[in-house]
């Protein structure tokens, strides 16, 4: 989990279309859910994405402190 939240953040500000880099004025059509997105539709769409990324990473980096966390108190009660 999280790689694919670290490569969404990563990514910057490039806007692709299924790992093509994309231009103004394209289209990105998706045949697998049938959808058509134009270039500011998908910066949209890669932005929210961006967003989610940066959450993951959090609540994964959050979850490692927690982890250590309670592994080092859990040593202490055992002494």
């Amino acid at each position: 989990m999280f790689f694919i939240n670290a490569e969404a953040v990563l990514n910057g500000d490039a806007v692709e279309c299924d790992g093509s880099p994309m231009r103004p004025g394209q289209l990105c059509v998706s045949y697998s859910g049938g959808d058509t997105l134009d270039y500011e539709e998908e910066k949209r769409s890669e932005a929210r994405g961006e967003l989610a990324g940066y959450a993951g990473v959090g609540l994964g980096a959050l979850g490692v402190v927690l982890l250590v966390s309670r592994g080092i108190t859990g040593k202490r009660r055992g002494r």
